[in-house]
């Protein structure tokens, strides 16, 4: 893996400008009285929501301009659900009565309602650095959309001097996404899932040996580990070959990110145990879902150390407007400023071609 120097050819922050910040807050209002799954009436369960963090990503990519008819254009192809209805208080000061509540789908409005209101008590980062180290134990939970959406709302939130009222909302919806759908790895679901991975896993590298380069990052920075991570979920991610679902092996890639994203905002004390529980997940998830043997031959070389091939395939995401090839290409530009791993980006192009681009 490449030294950690910045990249400038790239303009790649663009989450400290008024078009960001006017793009995010628009299409959260317009968002606002969205469920959290896909569908026509959909309350719990199916496909998660992905337009809040589709929309924080493409404006992050400097396309705020594009935000709101992108938003229109999810809500037209995919649906915006119905939001759930309330079932029960959660009471956060009563540890039976939240951990009760912890992967209970028809608790989320419960879940969103008890976020709220923490954030309108405490704070929203001291709400993040209480619950984040409850919830990471499960953060397989809706295939890392908790995770995920959690991360993109804390940049929506740190990009700016004052959160809006729908930016704190969206945090509060993405940790209660988390802890309804909330997974831990001795649960049903997780131990299905990893039984099939083992299962599939038979002739490939056991995690130890899959991530056996991450791990040695760790005596770098626990932030170098997590970009190895992600670049080895990346470099996976290039055996996919066409015919089978693309989508939820990128979530090896976005996984990671979005907890590195999310580390410089809370203590270093947590910054270990996150990495081992999104290595957890990203093993399972690539031993399920990505290939065996060599890439595709018919899958193009992707120079990515050349910016004019970088624009290209970020413009070509952007394009074909999936949220899912919106959200990789978003990695792999941050990814590479850091680090100049050109993974992500074989990563995200190869997600284009996989997803109809």
């Amino acid at each position: 893996m490449p030294d950690a120097t910045p990249s400038h050819d790239d303009a790649y922050d663009n989450t400290h400008d008024d078009t960001y910040d006017t793009a995010v807050n628009e299409a959260l209002e317009r968002l606002g009285h969205a469920g959290f799954f896909l569908g026509s009436g959909n309350q719990l369960r199916g496909f998660a929501l992905h337009a809040p963090m589709g929309a924080e990503a493409l404006a992050a990519l400097g396309h705020g301009d594009q935000v709101p008819d992108w938003v229109e254009w999810y809500a037209g192809h995919r649906g915006l659900g119905a939001p759930p209805d309330l079932f029960a208080p959660i009471d956060a000061a009563d540890p039976d009565s939240w951990r009760a509540a912890l992967g209970e789908a028809r608790r989320l409005a419960d879940w969103a309602t008890l976020f709220r209101r923490e954030i309108d008590g405490a704070g929203w980062l001291e709400t993040l650095v209480k619950w984040w180290p409850r919830l990471t134990p499960g953060m397989f939970a809706g295939l890392t959309h908790g995770v995920i959406r959690t991360a993109h709302a804390v940049r929506g939130i740190t990009a700016v001097g004052a959160p809006s009222t729908v930016q704190l909302h969206e945090l509060a919806n993405g940790l209660a996404f988390w802890a309804a759908l909330y997974q831990p790895p001795d649960s049903a679901l997780a131990r299905g899932a990893k039984a099939v991975g083992a299962v599939r896993t038979l002739g490939r590298q056991p995690k130890s040996k899959l991530f056996a380069a991450a791990d040695a990052r760790l005596e770098q920075s626990v932030d170098a580990a997590l970009a190895e991570l992600t670049a080895i979920g990346a470099g996976r991610y290039t055996l996919m070959r066409p015919g089978g679902n693309p989508v939820p092996a990128i979530h090896a890639v976005t996984a990671p990110a979005a907890v590195r994203m999310t580390l410089p905002h809370l203590p270093p004390q947590l910054a270990l145990p996150s990495y081992e529980a999104v290595r957890d997940v990203s093993g399972t998830l690539l031993n399920i879902f990505t290939g065996r043997g060599e890439p595709d031959p018919a899958a193009p070389a992707v120079d990515a150390h050349d910016p004019a091939e970088r624009r290209r395939i970020v413009e070509a995401a952007v394009e074909l407007r999936d949220e899912h090839a919106i959200k990789i290409a978003e990695v792999a530009r941050r990814e590479y400023a850091t680090y100049q791993d050109p993974r992500c980006f074989a990563a995200a192009h190869h997600a284009v071609r996989l997803l109809g681009g």
